[in-house]
Order: structure tokens, then C-alpha cells, then sequence
């Protein structure tokens, strides 16, 4: 896994990684012809391995939760998003993993648990090593194309989706699998279980009202910003005509982008910075309390989506089709100024979540401005200004 992890980081976006890619989604049919065939029976387990960032994992779990209810579930998490099983339920059984070391943690794992169901949540090389070292389990979910649901080691026929969304590729997903297991007398018995996220109260969640913001993407892609000084006016407008504090949030390695963001800004409109002084468990804590989040399309966007708190999302190279959520209190923004947005969440192969090289520059980062969010915070009655 370390030797995969190393060579992704050398040929991410290459001409010589796209080959790759296309190459084992043409030959992944073939390869999944040797899984082994299902076996209903009270040990069987399904499998779920979160595999990406933190919204990739938050995506999945209505899903997760729902299929609990009806079968044995395990997921494996990254250790580096411990807290984050607290939003999931006590029946799903939760395995911490770090990335180097995943492909022996699942081997010890099928040790253990020889009758598995392994859930795929995208056609990409890593899950077919996943399911190598789990020894072939029959598999269901995103095999070869993103708008498909397929399996492996089932008498089930693949279906094509007709929604680019992923938490309704998931809803239709879990429909399938209670379907196919209906048909095998495979419901196992309910169990009424509390999640078991507790009342945690972080200890530097401000006293007069706030609003957190969230403007960062994970560091391995480079677009997902806008211009570091939409943040700043942002702030400096909010301060200047309401009565509540920004409050921004984001992971150590988030600093660089924060300091370019506060360098725009005049001392005296400072807002609260507590990016990289917040574990999981502190951000939940901050969201319960918050008026609204305004975030990018990232994980602080999936995870306030999640307890349904007011989010609005600024969406520039990846689709709100594909990765906005349906509650009443999702909202975005998202102004297609050229004919390359959004690039992100249209593939349905092995490029559906992919970073790569804008040749553009990211001109995308200059198509929303502090205006257009401030106008739709006015819009959605989310602030008053004073």
C-alpha cells in the first residue's frame, strides 16, 4: 500500500496514470468474474471501506445507517477522521485504518471473517486490490461505471441510474440490496440501537452568535477556491453589517490558505481562526451551535449537510448535480461562467472524483464574489443586515 500511495503521488494526472486507469476499468470485468459466489447466512457481513476524503466517507453514511438496520455492516475508516464514527450507529461495527498499512489490516481481517459482501463505492484500481486481499468476496456497487449498480458473485442483473447524485446513488443502492436480499430470506433481525454521539460541548465555541466558514479543499487538489479576497470581504462585510462572528475551521494543513486569506484583511475585522485546533468531535460540537455554514464543496459541507444544519455551498469545478445534498436546508451557489464547469462529477468511469491539472489556470475561482454570497444569505433570510 505505501509502494501505491508513492507511485500515485509521482504519476496523479499523468498521460501514463490515465492509461492505467482506463486499462483496468476495460480489464475489471474480466478480473471480477473469479469472485466468489454469495452465501446467505447469519455471519454474513457486508463491508464497507471508506476510501478518500472526509466527504467521500460522510456521503455514505444515510446509507450506511440504513443498510445497518437490516444486515451486518463494518466499515473501515481512515484513523485520520477519528470522531467522525460518533454520527454512525452502535450496530455498525467500525475499524480504524491508516492508509499504508490497509492492505494487511483487511487481509487479518478476512482471517476472521470468511463470509463477506463487499460494497464498492467507485470504479477505481485501488478497490480491486481491496477485493484481492479480502480473497474475492462477491462485490456490489459502482464496479465499472459510476451510473451503474453491478455485482459480482450474484444472480442480480446491473441496472443503470438515472441521477448523477451520490446520496441518490446510494438510496438506490441500499433499495437494491434489500431487494436481492428479500429475495434470499436474508433480513436479519432489527435491533433499536442510539447513535452514539453524545452531547460534547467544545470549550472555544463562541458566546454571541457566529457562522463558520470553510474555506478550504483538501491540499491534494488544486482547485476548489475561490480568491482569497471573496473570503476576506466576506468577513469584512459580515462584521461591518451584522452582529455575528465568522468563525473559520479547516486542518493543519489548511494554515498556508488561511494566512493568505487574513493577509486581505484589516486587523480589526479578524475573525475567529481555529483552523488545525479542532478534532472532528470539536467540529460537530461547532455545527450543532452555529447560525449557518458557508463552505466549498468539502468535507465541513458534507458533514453540516449531515446534521442538516443551514449550509450554503460554493460550488466552481465540481457539480452540485453530483455532490449537493437534498435536505430543506442545502443551498448553493454556482455560476457556470465557462464551458469547462463544472469539471469534476460527470465522468461515470475511473475519473468520476479526480484531481488534475486545470489548463485554464482555475478560472473558475473568479466566477463567485462576496456580493453574490451575500446576496443569497439575504435571499435565504439567513442574516439581517443591520
Amino acid at each position: 500500500m505505501f509502494l501505491l500511495i508513492y507511485l500515485k503521488k509521482i504519476f496523479q494526472g499523468s498521460k501514463f496514470d490515465i492509461c492505467i486507469r482506463l486499462i483496468i476499468n476495460y480489464l475489471s470485468p474480466h478480473y471480477y468474474k473469479f469472485s466468489k459466489k454469495i452465501n446467505f447466512t447469519q455471519d454474513t457481513k457486508f463491508i464497507y471501506i471508506c476510501y478518500g476524503g472526509l466527504g467521500d466517507c460522510i456521503l455514505a453514511f444515510p446509507f450506511l445507517i440504513n443498510l445497518s438496520d437490516k444486515c451486518k455492516v463494518t466499515i473501515f475508516i481512515d484513523a485520520k477522521f477519528k470522531g467522525i464514527e460518533n454520527l454512525l450507529n452502535r450496530k455498525i461495527e467500525v475499524k480504524f485504518y491508516v492508509k499504508k498499512d490497509l492492505f494487511k489490516e483487511l487481509k487479518n481481517y478476512r482471517k476472521i471473517n470468511s463470509n463477506l459482501i463487499l460494497i464498492q463505492q467507485s470504479p477505481i484500481l485501488e478497490f480491486i486490490l481491496f477485493h484481492f486481499f479480502l480473497r474475492m468476496p462477491p462485490t456490489i456497487g459502482f464496479l465499472y461505471k459510476q451510473n451503474q449498480i453491478s455485482c459480482e458473485g450474484f444472480l442480480f442483473q446491473t441496472k443503470t441510474i438515472n441521477t448523477k447524485n451520490k446520496i441518490l446513488k446510494y438510496d438506490l443502492l441500499e433499495k437494491n440490496i434489500i431487494i436481492m436480499c428479500n429475495q434470499n430470506n436474508f433480513i436479519q433481525t432489527k435491533k433499536k440501537y442510539f447513535n452514539q454521539l453524545k452531547f460534547y460541548k467544545f470549550s472555544q465555541i463562541p458566546e454571541d452568535p457566529f457562522f463558520i466558514l470553510s474555506p478550504t479543499k483538501d491540499p491534494n487538489w488544486s482547485m476548489g477556491f475561490l480568491e482569497y479576497k471573496v473570503y476576506a470581504n466576506l468577513i469584512i462585510k459580515i462584521l461591518q453589517t451584522t452582529n455575528l462572528t465568522p468563525v473559520l475551521v479547516g486542518t493543519h494543513s489548511d494554515k498556508q490558505i488561511i494566512e493568505n486569506i487574513l493577509d486581505n484583511l484589516p486587523p480589526k475585522y479578524y475573525p475567529i481562526n481555529l483552523v488545525g485546533k479542532t478534532t472532528i468531535k470539536d467540529l460537530i460540537s461547532l455545527l450543532n451551535e452555529t447560525e449557518f455554514v458557508v463552505a466549498n464543496d468539502n468535507g465541513i459541507h458534507h458533514l453540516s449537510n449531515f446534521l442538516n444544519k443551514k449550509t450554503l455551498t460554493l460550488y466552481n469545478f465540481s457539480s452540485y448535480n453530483a455532490f449537493n445534498w437534498h435536505n430543506k436546508n442545502s443551498n448553493y451557489i454556482f455560476k457556470p461562467l465557462y464551458d469547462c464547469m463544472p469539471c469534476v462529477g460527470k465522468e461515470n468511469g475511473p475519473f468520476d472524483n479526480y484531481p488534475f491539472k486545470c489548463p485554464w489556470n482555475i478560472r473558475c475561482k473568479k466566477t463567485i464574489d462576496e456580493i453574490d454570497i451575500i446576496n443569497k444569505l439575504k435571499k435565504l433570510n439567513w442574516i439581517n443586515l443591520m
